[in-house]
């Protein structure tokens, strides 16, 4: 790891949001709210068909009990927008 220049972190902090209050992102709304702030990031990079959505996830966990999970899904292949599958 370069002590200069760490890629991986400085891409997760130029998408972070500037908030510092705690976000669930595991309920519908906060996976919705995540969903649409991945499809902006990568719409205004000019990737239109680069899609997000919010969905549930069909296990449930004891200790979580009856709250209902979401994840954010997409159509990324190979974390590129679709459009560079055949190039």
């Amino acid at each position: 790891m370069d002590k200069n220049f760490d890629e991986d972190r400085f891409r997760c902090e130029s998408v972070s949001d500037t908030s510092t209050e705690p976000t669930d992102m595991l309920g519908q709304r906060g996976a919705m709210r995540l969903a649409n702030r991945l499809q902006k990031y990568w719409h205004d990079r000019g990737y239109p068909a680069a899609r997000f959505w919010a969905e549930p996830l069909d296990e449930r966990f004891s200790k979580v009990g009856t709250y209902e999970i979401h994840r954010v899904a997409c159509n990324l292949v190979n974390g590129l927008p679709p459009r560079y599958r055949d190039e």
